[in-house]
């Protein structure tokens, strides 16, 4: 379904906020579900305004997908400005990424990830582009340490899903600095396993 013919032809302030709202509200629930009428009500807005914005239901998921994938590629662009080298780089990303603050963002991220599988619908390439994007900027940061991207970026998304999958088993979200805090959590050893990656990784 395209966007209706009186559909703003550029991005409004409006559309930009609902764009927004939008995306903090998926990151709390799930996307796959998503429905407009409960959307409209949370947000502040109305059925008939979201499709006269973004066109189709579908349309508006692919763009929160793409904000999700924008997000972590800027914190993958910012590490890679601030952190230095490749070992100091990727420590920033980690602890970026795990932030508890970005774990809307990595839920969703997942989910589209996981639904991109079936190849249809707004999430059909949403698994090939995110390789796309992040491979090149990972392949600079790992320039001249022998490191494969692809094995590197493998590995960070498959413990971000582990540590994901940990949420709420551990009685909290701390973990100290050599990665034995004493109970054994699995968020610590999600963590201790990204270090030891890297140092077997980055000699």
């Amino acid at each position: 379904m395209s966007a209706p013919a009186n559909a703003p032809s550029r991005p409004s302030p409006r559309r930009e906020e609902i764009l927004a709202a939008t995306v903090r509200y998926v990151a709390e629930h799930n996307v796959s579900d998503l429905s407009l009428r409960p959307l409209a009500a949370e947000i502040g807005s109305s059925p008939r305004v979201l499709l006269y914005l973004f066109g189709s239901k579908e349309q508006l998921i692919r763009e929160v997908l793409a904000v999700g994938r924008a997000e972590q590629l800027a914190l993958l662009e910012r590490s890679e400005i601030e952190g230095g080298s490749a070992r100091a780089t990727l420590d920033l990303l980690w602890e970026w990424l795990t932030d508890p603050g970005h774990r809307g963002a990595l839920r969703l991220f997942f989910e589209g990830y996981v639904r991109a599988f079936g190849r249809s619908g707004p999430w059909r390439d949403f698994g090939t582009t995110s390789l796309d994007e992040w491979l090149p900027p990972l392949g600079r940061v790992l320039a001249g340490t022998g490191a494969n991207p692809t094995v590197v970026l493998a590995v960070l998304r498959g413990l971000l899903l582990d540590l994901l999958a940990a949420d709420g088993d551990d009685s909290d979200g701390s973990h100290d600095g050599d990665g034995s805090d004493g109970d054994g959590s699995h968020t610590e050893r999600v963590h201790a396993a990204w270090r030891a990656f890297l140092d077997a990784t980055l000699t």
